[in-house]
């Protein structure tokens, strides 16, 4: 009852995660991801200083790589974004000008990105105020943002975002961008970090709009993308992946492509915990329902051949079939209940260990100790009624004699 109850809360939670709406439209979508080495002609080491400095041909090599997939026959839409949804994100703090400053350990986070202009209308992301990230969002424009609406909730509840400005961090280093973010756009949220967590307060920027030099490590965000292309119906992803493979060769000859995927494929990867965790609970279920037939069997074999002579007894005295056969399968009736009752009990202290692996179902979910309950319930009496059946068939002259 506790392994089998274990397995169905994963598997009540894994059809719940399946449901979610990512946020964005999911299907007919294709990724890719090009990370730019450190180093070379896109990046330089600024001296006497954990600084690196992004050279202009790592905004030139997205723009173009962009514009060209965009050109390319049979796409529809394409745009770049350092992670896409269901992959990994990275955080920054801010503050927002205007707002009294908090203490630096005390900063509100977010996650961040910088993304093509194109990115959200290739992911089909509904615009809920403002504008999109656009063209005339460049190096010489005041630097925009899009938030998404669980940022608005928690920093902006009673405000209107648009129009306000942010200065951001880039955490863990002490160093804040060199200009302010204005927000012209929300959007709605997306499932950033899968399906299966929380959606995340989130910040959009611009890839034309980033700052020459980043401190430490940071800087992998800026040479980092994901490019996302929307095919138009009836075009073959083998066919689609080996035209980008092409675009890209022909900006740069060393620059490889990873991770080629379905977003559908990203999302599903984003819920492997729920079924891994699945799986093994389900195998140790499936195991525990055979011992558990087994042991039933084993017992009720054992009831009937110890009563064999009450049993001839009875019949001799008139019983009928279904009298014989009810007397064995109330008892395997009688404890079953019992072990399912315990077992209950048991199942909803263990269960709470779950409690961080499942998603919009507690660990005394009802409709799963039900189901589970019937199953047991159902299994325990077929495992019983063979030797019910074979009780009936008891010879009464045979069995009087029976010692």
């Amino acid at each position: 009852m506790v392994l089998l109850i274990a397995a169905g809360l994963m598997i009540n939670s894994l059809l719940r995660v399946q449901r979610v709406n990512p946020g964005f439209d999911s299907s007919n979508l294709l990724t890719m991801r090009l990370q730019l080495p450190e180093g070379g002609r896109y990046m330089q080491r600024v001296p006497g200083g954990d600084m690196e400095r992004a050279a202009p041909q790592v905004t030139s090599f997205f723009q173009q790589l962009v514009e060209r997939v965009n050109a390319l026959p049979g796409v529809a839409s394409a745009g770049s974004i350092t992670s896409a949804p269901g992959r990994f994100a990275m955080e920054h703090s801010f503050t927002i000008v205007g707002h009294p400053a908090p203490p630096a350990d005390q900063r509100p986070n977010a996650g961040y990105t910088e993304c093509s202009s194109s990115i959200f209308q290739t992911l089909k992301i509904p615009l809920k105020r403002g504008r999109y990230l656009d063209a005339h969002d460049s190096g010489a424009a005041p630097w925009a943002i899009v938030v998404n609406e669980t940022f608005v909730h928690r920093f902006f509840p009673e405000e209107d975002p648009i129009g306000r400005q942010l200065l951001i961090r880039y955490d863990p280093y002490p160093v804040d961008e060199e200009r302010p973010r204005v927000i012209v756009g929300v959007v709605g949220d997306v499932k950033q970090h899968g399906l299966g967590r929380d959606t995340p307060p989130y910040i959009y920027t611009s890839n034309l709009q980033q700052p020459a030099v980043f401190p430490g490590g940071t800087i992998l965000g800026h040479l980092r993308q994901d490019l996302v292309i929307r095919p138009a119906p009836g075009i073959r992803t083998e066919d689609l992946t080996l035209a980008v493979k092409k675009v890209v060769f022909d900006l740069d000859t060393d620059q490889p492509i990873e991770q080629v995927m379905t977003m559908s494929q990203v999302l599903d990867r984003s819920t492997e915990d729920y079924r891994v965790f699945m799986k093994i609970l389900g195998a140790f279920g499936a195991f525990a329902m055979l011992l558990a037939v087994m042991g039933i069997y084993g017992v009720m074999s054992y009831y009937v051949s110890q009563r064999t002579r009450e049993i001839g007894i009875r019949v001799a005295l008139g019983a009928e079939t279904t009298d014989v056969l009810a007397l064995v399968i109330r008892l395997a009736l009688k404890l079953s209940l019992v072990g399912i009752a315990a077992g209950s009990l048991f199942a909803l202290g263990v269960s709470r260990l779950l409690i961080g692996f499942l998603y919009n179902v507690t660990p005394s979910d009802p409709l799963t100790y039900a189901a589970v309950a019937a199953t047991l319930l159902a299994v325990a009496l077929v495992a019983a009624f063979l030797p019910a059946r074979r009780a009936t068939k008891v010879d009464p002259i045979t069995a009087l004699r029976y010692e």
